[in-house]
Parts: structure tokens; C-alpha cells; sequence
């Protein structure tokens, strides 16, 4: 019998606390939200001025682009960097390295092989001296 006191006593404390919480909820500010005019409203407000994100592809929202920069100032732009020849038309170049300067004359080379051609050792190759 005492069993059974304390499962009614267990179960009219929890009923009471939920019907407590959705007292307090119902009287919250949240609850009393807006119309379902309203939302409509604002769904119509954000499809016409663009803040409604439809779908993950526009997202993170950028700024909109605005130039710094004339359309002539772009295209003399363009112009030396094809003349530069820092463009690069398909994959083939990439990355693009610097070009390669030597800082040895080609005597010094020419005796560094012969070096190597007198005594080869092949670990100097994989080291790179």
C-alpha cells in the first residue's frame, strides 16, 4: 500500500509541474509573438529586398562588389600582365615559379660535373649538393 502512495504522490508531482510550465510559457512575451499577418508581411519584405537565403549555395552572404577601379585602368591592367606573361591560359604552368636565375657562371658548372665525373656518388644526387 505504501508502494502505491508514493507512485500516485510521484505522478501528481510531475502533472503539476508541467502544467506549471506551460502556465509560464503561455504567459511568456515569446508566446505573444507576432500575427501570421506579420510573418507574411516579412516573407514578402525579405523576397523583395534579397535578404532571404533560399538555399546553402548563396551562403556566407557577401557584400555586393563594387569597383575601385576604371574600365580602362582594368584593361591596361590586363594588357601587361599578358604581356608579362603572367597569365596562364589552361593548368600546364601551375603553379607559376619565378623564372629560374642561375648564380653560377656556366665554368663554374662545367667544373662541378667534371668533380662529379672523376669521383660519382650517386647520395649526392638525393641530397642535392
Amino acid at each position: 500500500m505504501n508502494t502505491r502512495h508514493l507512485l500516485i504522490a510521484l505522478a501528481l508531482a510531475v502533472t503539476s509541474g508541467a502544467v506549471t510550465a506551460e502556465t509560464a510559457y503561455a504567459q511568456s512575451p515569446a508566446s505573444q509573438g507576432k500575427t501570421r499577418a506579420q510573418v507574411i508581411e516579412e516573407l514578402k519584405q525579405a523576397r523583395a529586398d534579397g535578404s532571404m537565403i533560399i538555399s546553402d549555395a548563396e551562403y556566407p552572404r557577401l557584400p555586393a562588389f563594387t569597383s575601385t577601379k576604371t574600365r580602362a585602368q582594368v584593361i591596361a591592367e590586363l594588357q601587361q600582365a599578358r604581356a608579362n606573361g603572367e597569365i596562364s591560359v589552361g593548368d600546364v604552368d601551375y603553379p607559376k615559379l619565378p623564372a629560374f636565375v642561375s648564380t653560377k657562371s656556366r665554368a663554374q658548372v662545367e667544373a662541378e660535373l667534371a668533380e662529379y665525373q672523376k669521383h660519382p656518388d650517386p647520395e649526392d644526387l638525393y641530397r642535392g649538393y
